[in-house]
């Protein structure tokens, strides 16, 4: 890396329903591939790449989602405090994950914490594509 350049660091929480593909994303941007496997662990994976010649340092929270999102645990303010943008992730094959996500984006609104560009993606696992559905 170039001595005048800064190291750019960026923290991303991934959000969104159980078994949506939050994972399966993170393994993806990491490995460049797809495995069939995923456990129910929650972690922060870190990965460095380059971008427009630009050494960035990504900082992945693989969030684990609890049973219920209708208290603010869903979210904690740690996670939020951590993040620098968030991801938030559903199935397009299951309409209940997008609701999830409306609700997560409500629970951050409310939490005061909406200062960056929030990023929904959907995943259609069916089909083996990733396709984002939206950006705010």
């Amino acid at each position: 890396m170039d001595g005048n350049q800064q190291k750019v660091e960026a923290n991303v929480l991934l959000l969104g329903a159980e078994n949506v593909g939050k994972s399966a994303l993170t393994v993806r941007f990491l490995t460049r591939r797809f495995i069939g496997e995923y456990g129910d662990i929650e972690s922060i994976y870190s990965h460095i790449d380059k971008i427009d010649g630009r050494e960035i340092s990504f900082n992945i929270w693989d969030s684990l989602y609890p049973q219920s999102c209708e208290t603010t645990e869903s979210i904690s303010e740690k996670q939020l405090q951590w993040a620098d943008g968030v991801i938030l992730v559903y199935s397009i094959c299951d309409r209940s994950s997008f609701e999830v996500v409306r609700q997560q984006v409500q629970l951050i609104r409310q939490m005061g914490k909406e200062r960056g560009p929030n990023v929904e993606v959907g995943l259609d696992f069916c089909k083996a594509q990733v396709k984002v559905l939206e950006s705010c």
